[in-house]
């Protein structure tokens, strides 16, 4: 009688996975192996590499090529897990809402280091999983949101997240267009909104060309129509001094702060990611 195949361990299935996804064109080909193998076995990547011995049962092995197969169709790694790490916190995912990416890092950073007072009043636009907006909140203890999405998915994931970063008393979100409301008072408005021009939808990455809504991505022929939308209507609720930050595409800089300045704002300053590339515009009312 033959005996039993050998059990994979972690290191030779990650490899192997690696170079599976490599070749359906995934940059991140190691890191999403990785993830996925930790994701299964229930730890940590690291622990991965410390238990770099562990064999991995039939049961577990069935339920990471599962995986593997999707991701290698190109589905989004962050929806196969079902959570996105952003700073310091876990968010839930879902099919549906807008999946947040590590360059919105940029927005967040450039907000948190805004002086704000205590009882700040921040809103946003577009909260998707809520990830910006909660974020915030938990770096202001006393900060107030009011959220808008026209996604009624987004909402009920936002509350979601919301409830599970023990931040759902201060929030108050809103299904709806914000674009066609007036916006209540504020300090600190910010969005990340759909920028991305309708020419260019054909050649985004598979992940999000044909997994994020539409409409969280697209915004008319230059990606700028609900910009140019929202920033008189941010300058009217801003308080005095109130700041303004709103992400962007890397090759939209330059014209986000023009359109900055044509709606009054002041010190407004273009950032950049850790790829040295525009993405986020902040300015000031005074």
């Amino acid at each position: 009688m033959p005996g039993a195949a050998p059990l994979w361990t972690p290191m030779p299935l990650i490899r192997v996975t690696a170079e599976f996804f490599a070749d359906k064109g995934i940059e991140s080909a190691r890191l999403d192996a990785e993830l996925l193998l930790a994701h299964v076995l229930g730890c940590a990547r690291l622990q991965l590499y410390l238990d770099s011995d562990r064999p991995i049962v039939p049961d577990e092995l069935d339920r990471y090529r599962a995986l593997v197969k999707r991701r290698g169709q190109r589905e989004p790694l962050q929806l196969l897990v079902g959570h996105v790490e952003i700073m310091e916190n876990e968010f839930l995912v879902r099919s549906g809402v807008f999946i947040p990416r590590p360059e919105t890092e940029v927005l967040i950073e450039a907000c948190r280091a805004f002086d704000l007072a205590d009882d700040t009043t921040i809103v946003e636009v577009g909260v998707g999983t809520g990830c910006i907006g909660l974020s915030l909140l938990t770096h202001f203890p006393s900060a107030r949101l009011i959220g808008f999405d026209v996604n009624d998915q987004a909402i009920a994931l936002a509350t979601e997240n919301a409830e599970r970063l023990g931040v759902a008393s201060r929030i108050e979100l809103r299904e709806g267009d914000a674009a066609a409301v007036d916006l209540p008072a504020c300090d600190l408005f910010v969005s990340n909104p759909p920028y991305v021009p309708a020419a260019a939808l054909a050649d985004l990455q598979p992940e999000v060309r044909d997994h994020d809504p539409p409409e969280a991505l697209v915004s008319g022929e230059d990606g700028l129509d609900l910009v140019r939308m929202l920033l008189p209507r941010a300058h009217t609720a801003l308080r005095s001094d109130g700041w303004i930050a709103m992400e962007h595409g890397d090759d939209q800089g330059s014209a986000m702060a023009g359109l900055f300045a044509d709606a009054g704002f002041a010190d407004v300053e273009v950032r950049r990611d850790l790829t040295d590339r525009d993405r986020v515009t902040v300015g000031r009312r005074r």
